[in-house]
């Protein structure tokens, strides 16, 4: 039920967030794994996931099974730091980074449980589902919808 409130919500707040600014073309899959440092040079590898998306959900993206890491508000304090020094970012879109990190978990969690027989699922097992509430139980609070999850509990 904690999920099913929590996407409600999200669903809710995207539709208020959407506009030819926000959305574009995204690698979707920023990870450590994907990139290569070569002298001064950053580059990007691995594209298969690259698509129009929401720009927001980039940062979501990069921090995949690893939502719930005490680290994850910093990085992603330094990530729009980063950003801003490029192109301003607006206070909505940094209000909805969270949302873009449930979306993902939530599709994370999804996939998990239609690939059950692979080595990812195996290592994961029933805790990332577990965490996936917690993600969702603090969406819920951080947006002050928490006592609606209380009434339909």
């Amino acid at each position: 039920m904690t999920i099913n409130a929590a996407l409600e919500r999200a669903e809710e707040r995207l539709e208020h967030y959407h506009s030819k600014e926000k959305y574009g073309l995204v690698h979707a899959d920023l990870r450590l794994a994907n990139l290569i440092i070569n002298g001064d040079e950053l580059l990007l590898i691995d594209f298969d996931d690259c698509g129009y998306c929401w720009y927001m959900y980039d940062f979501a993206a990069s921090i995949s099974f690893y939502e719930l890491d005490p680290s994850i508000p910093e990085l992603q304090k330094a990530w729009v730091t980063g950003y801003n020094r490029v192109t301003p970012l607006p206070q909505q879109d940094v209000d909805e980074i969270n949302t873009f990190i449930l979306l993902r978990r939530v599709l994370l969690t999804a996939w998990l449980a239609t690939h059950s027989d692979t080595p990812t699922a195996e290592e994961l097992g029933e805790g990332f589902a577990r965490g996936t509430v917690e993600l969702a139980e603090r969406f819920m609070d951080d947006f002050g919808y928490s006592e609606e999850v209380d009434d339909v509990a």
